[in-house]
């Protein structure tokens, strides 16, 4: 594999700093060095898109590689994320991290889940700017990530493009918030997506393929079973019991023994409280109503 030592930036006191060891784009390289050099001062945010096979995770691991070499902070597993719970647990109590969400991994296996998942990344980019952290957030269209984070959070986009003949594995578009700004009026308008017309980097891919670092970086199996696990999971997200179950059944006994003690008629009753009469004769008919309403009240 073609490799070159890359010059790093800065150094700061206390960190560990190593040699990037894989060729780059230049342009690349340069635009990645000016996010770099604002991470004193916000967090960063790149969006990756692109087809099934296009080399998305593998682009994710290849930057987040070189963040870390130019930073030193640590360059972990731990830190690719397919369940935004997990990862929002992590990033609001913690800072300065490098970070990946993999919904591309995952993507349309469930709507509902990956709209959950979206909120909350809303929810910490509107919060979580001190953290300092840098995000990569992949996704198979850059139009399937909520508006919110698409026009206001995103400081860059990269596209990946296996071109037209599906066989040009790691070439990319790299879109600033210019470019991005631009291909947003494009999809609202025409629900197209010129990535290379609205490229600030001259519209063309780049001049080298991301080589494949994912199986010298990473431990591909533990990643898999990651992954596995997410998918697993899927459909179970959002089937929380309800926190407040207990005490609903507690107030639909109360009721019922009400009818009961003092032969209140039960279309009266229904018609007291905005019910149904069939509601309150299926309440006198669950277990858990008389089991709870024999229990201390809490």
């Amino acid at each position: 594999m073609e490799k070159e030592v890359v010059t790093t930036l800065t150094k700061s006191k206390g960190k560990s700093f190593k040699e990037f060891p894989y060729k780059m784009c230049p342009k690349l390289k340069h635009k990645l060095d000016l996010l770099i050099k604002t991470l004193n001062k916000r967090d960063v945010w790149i969006l990756l898109d692109g087809d099934e096979g296009s080399g998305k995770t593998n682009m994710a691991v290849y930057l987040l590689y070189y963040f870390h070499c130019m930073t030193g902070r640590d360059f972990t597993l731990d830190r690719f994320y397919f369940d935004s719970d997990e990862m929002f647990n992590w990033v609001k109590d913690n800072s300065n991290g490098l970070i990946c969400w993999d919904e591309a991994a995952l993507g349309g296996l469930s709507t509902e889940w990956a709209s959950r998942s979206q909120i909350n990344l809303i929810k910490f980019a509107m919060t979580g700017r001190k953290k300092h952290h840098v995000f990569i957030l992949n996704v198979p269209r850059f139009n399937k990530l909520k508006e919110d984070l698409r026009k206001d959070r995103i400081h860059a986009l990269i596209h990946m493009d296996l071109g037209k003949k599906g066989d040009n594995y790691g070439h990319f578009i790299y879109l600033t918030r210019r470019g991005i700004r631009s291909l947003n009026r494009t999809w609202e308008k025409n629900k197209t997506r010129p990535y290379a017309r609205c490229s600030r980097m001259g519209g063309f891919f780049s001049t080298i393929n991301v080589p494949f670092v994912m199986n010298e970086l990473i431990d591909e199996d533990a990643y898999e079973k990651k992954k596995d696990k997410a998918i697993s999971e899927i459909g179970e997200k959002g089937k929380k019991e309800n926190p407040y179950k207990d005490k609903l059944v507690l107030f639909q006994s109360k009721i019922v023994q009400i009818m009961k003690e003092y032969n209140i008629d039960k279309d009266r009753l229904a018609a007291i409280f905005g019910i149904h009469p069939r509601t309150l004769y299926k309440w006198s008919k669950r277990g858990d109503v008389d089991e709870i309403a024999q229990s201390p009240a809490t």
